[in-house]
């Protein structure tokens, strides 16, 4: 017979008389309501319920991308418009290379941007970042056969003649309203990590860039583009990349 407590033959089974001392949840709860911090499960339940606001989820990729694209191309095609079309432009577009090239610059924008605004999804596949890349291929061919043409006959065209350094400002106009929308548009997303999705924005912006520098340009300003807005994704990248990350850290 046990009084006040004790142990049998086992030494794990030990006996405490109900009511002989607090546990240590009825302990902890009694200093909490010493203190007036006790809280119902149903009343933090309700008061979570009415400070709670209405979610609205986003459109899938590739409307977004859609609505980016709606707004980039009118902006690059002004700005191209106000820099003056090129005198040959007819003559260019009747040669089919210049045309497959002008296309793959805006199926490339396109598709950079539904992948960028993709990987801003959490749980998506890094795969998408891969979607551009069958279209950049030929927008890039364009260059590697123009330069290939140059190389035979140096008086044929003027990619390699020489950097056309005063095409900069017009690069850099033109490429500022794609970049800094579809930044706007990956900064809503749940962005765990950026630096993929700003490349792929600065993809789209560099290829729908090159599609408005061709209509405006006499001179093939392309490979300056892309290296003017690599170097430009590399500066994103690193920069801006980690302030786009939104979502809060665990402490």
């Amino acid at each position: 017979m046990l009084t006040e407590g004790g142990c049998g033959r086992n030494r794990h089974e030990c006996w405490r008389i109900e009511g002989g001392g607090p546990s240590r949840i009825e302990g902890s709860a009694g200093r909490h309501e010493e203190n007036g911090a006790m809280m119902r499960t149903d009343d933090l339940i309700l008061s979570l319920s009415e400070d709670a606001r209405p979610v609205r989820r986003l459109p899938p990729p590739g409307r977004r991308a859609l609505g980016w694209f709606a707004l980039a191309v009118p902006a690059v095609a002004v700005i191209a418009l106000a820099m003056g079309l090129r005198a040959d432009l007819g003559l260019r577009m009747a040669e089919p290379a210049f045309v497959i090239q002008l296309t793959a610059c805006g199926v490339t924008a396109f598709c950079a941007a539904v992948a960028g605004l993709a990987l801003t999804i959490p749980g998506t596949s890094k795969l998408w970042a891969l979607l551009p890349v069958p279209t950049m291929l030929v927008w890039l061919g364009g260059f590697g056969r123009q330069c290939v043409l140059e190389w035979l006959a140096p008086d044929s065209g003027e990619l390699l003649s020489g950097p056309h350094l005063h095409c900069l400002p017009d690069i850099a106009v033109i490429t500022a309203i794609p970049t800094a929308v579809l930044l706007l548009m990956l900064r809503r997303g749940a962005c765990f990590e950026p630096r993929l999705p700003v490349m792929l924005g600065g993809l789209a912006a560099a290829a729908l860039a090159h599609g408005g520098l061709s209509l405006a340009h006499p001179e093939d300003a392309g490979l300056l583009v892309l290296i003017f807005q690599f170097i430009a994704i590399g500066a994103l990248a690193l920069v801006v990349g980690s302030r786009l990350n939104t979502v809060p850290k665990l402490r």
